[in-house]
């Protein structure tokens, strides 16, 4: 399994593999590598191609794949939902994969992280895999830096640790937070602890982990408050699925069994805290229930350019609005 920012960087360098499969459900991590492969691959103009293996189009992209056109340019095709591919539209993908177009890019993107079964298996020697699951915050450190890098600067290191501690629900919100003290740097200014302090201040009042605490404690209200506020500031929609993901995934994984205790959830201290709470306040048969919901709303917000608020509103109803 590749290292993310090793392949990022090699991307940026402008060597562009034709298939890429990314493993793990990270929004951010899976729509910035795309980006940056269509930065560097795609020429000015062009658009990249977005499937999923749970609708009929799958039939489009075998054929896009299989077309061959001497002026047509290159292609950037994104396949999301891999893992759900069978039958022989899967075996038409390895077969592609075995032998792919040099004018275009295919990349797979599979929301779990199983380099042992199916197709991540079946693909671990011909194309680069890369992780793109939710990063620990020791590797949200490395990706801030890289980030950093990237963008012609660096970071002190408790700037680092004070950024990590107040954005570090995700690898989107550090970046982000990134980005927005980059604006303001004159070219290889350094990042200090002074200009995060300073940002933290002047922060919007709520962040992603203030949404899975209002669902945790079924606070309609108050999580349709917070997510008009995320969007108004700009959150990412896929993002904030992903984060209602790890939140309803650890309760379904507390629901199936009654001992489990002392693993990495991905949430903070704030809003574990509320998991007691919360599997009082939610049946365990709603529980699978609302991640196909989550599911379905990721599918439409990423393939589609549908408004965040039109998908995103109607989920939280429709997971803190019945009846616990």
């Amino acid at each position: 399994m590749s290292r993310y920012g090793d392949q990022l960087r090699t991307v940026q360098g402008g060597a562009v593999a034709p298939v890429y499969l990314l493993a793990g459900s990270d929004a951010y991590l899976q729509d910035n590598f795309v980006a940056e492969v269509a930065r560097h691959f795609l020429p000015e103009g062009a658009r990249k191609q977005v499937y999923s293996a749970d609708d009929d189009r799958i039939d489009d992209l075998l054929a896009g794949l299989k077309a061959y056109d001497l002026f047509g340019g290159r292609e950037l095709l994104v396949l999301l939902q891999a893992q759900r591919i069978a039958g022989q539209a899967r075996d038409e993908l390895l077969a592609y994969a075995a032998s792919p177009h040099p004018d275009k890019c295919l990349v797979l993107v599979l929301e779990d992280y199983q380099p042992a079964k199916g197709l991540q298996k079946a693909l671990s020697k011909q194309v680069p895999r890369i992780d793109t699951r939710p990063p620990f915050p020791d590797q949200l450190k490395g990706l801030a830096q890289d980030h950093a890098r990237s963008r012609g600067h660096s970071i002190e290191a408790d700037a680092l640790e004070q950024l990590i501690e107040a954005a570090g629900d995700s690898a989107g919100h550090v970046t982000s937070e990134l980005d927005k003290l980059f604006s303001g740097l004159a070219e290889g200014e350094k990042v200090t602890r002074e200009m995060v302090t300073e940002q933290v201040r002047h922060n919007m009042a709520y962040h992603l982990w203030h949404l899975q605490e209002a669902l945790a404690l079924r606070d309609l209200a108050g999580a349709l408050r917070i997510l008009m506020r995320l969007l108004n500031y700009g959150a990412n929609g896929p993002r904030i699925v992903q984060a209602l993901t790890v939140l309803f995934t650890q309760l379904l994984y507390l629901q199936s069994d009654t001992r489990a205790k002392g693993v990495y959830t991905g949430l903070n201290k704030p809003v574990t805290a509320t998991l007691p709470q919360m599997r009082r306040l939610y049946r365990p048969a709603e529980s699978p229930g609302i991640l196909k919901l989550l599911l379905q709303a990721d599918l439409r917000l990423k393939s589609t350019s549908i408004a965040p608020a039109t998908v995103l509103v109607p989920l939280i109803i429709g997971i803190a609005g019945q009846t616990p």
